[in-house]
């Protein structure tokens, strides 16, 4: 019993170094659990807005059609989100189309008279810009009219 105390006693400085190593070491595994349990946290949280944004981004490509050519073949989301500015000018295309179609048809209905084939040629290069202005002022309350009818039967 006194060779153990006195082995105790001699190494005394060696136990109490390994003691503060002990308690150090304790100190860091709580601090690297935390730290841990943070980026656990901080990864759930960017797992919901990921979610979130592929919920977003999958509203944004449903709006859109995407082409029969591309319809067969599979795409990931990021592929079918690449197609959504060719789908939206498609769309502007298509509608624009059918808006000026209708308004021409309202024109050749009240004057069937008119010879509408020029203005697929757009404007005249010898008009007077600052008259079809004008022009554009005079008819703007009927082309609202046109196309609030427009918006309700759709």
């Amino acid at each position: 019993m006194l060779d153990l105390k006195l082995l105790m006693y001699h190494h005394a400085d060696e136990i109490e170094k390994l003691q503060k190593m002990k308690a150090d070491y304790d100190v860091q595994l709580v601090e690297m659990l935390q730290q841990v349990k943070d980026l656990s946290e901080s990864n759930t949280s960017l797992q919901h807005d990921l979610d979130e944004l592929k919920v977003a981004t999958q509203a944004i490509v449903d709006m859109v059609d995407i082409s029969e050519e591309d319809a067969e073949a599979p795409f990931f989301l990021v592929e079918q989100l690449q197609k959504v500015p060719q789908g939206v000018m498609k769309y502007l295309s298509k509608s624009t189309r059918q808006y000026v179609s209708h308004v021409l048809g309202l024109v050749k209905f009240y004057l069937p008279q008119a010879n509408l084939a020029p203005l697929g040629e757009g404007l005249n290069p010898n008009s007077d810009e600052g008259k079809f202005d004008e022009y554009l002022g005079e008819v703007k309350p009927v082309a609202d009219r046109i196309a609030d009818s427009l918006e309700q039967d759709a």
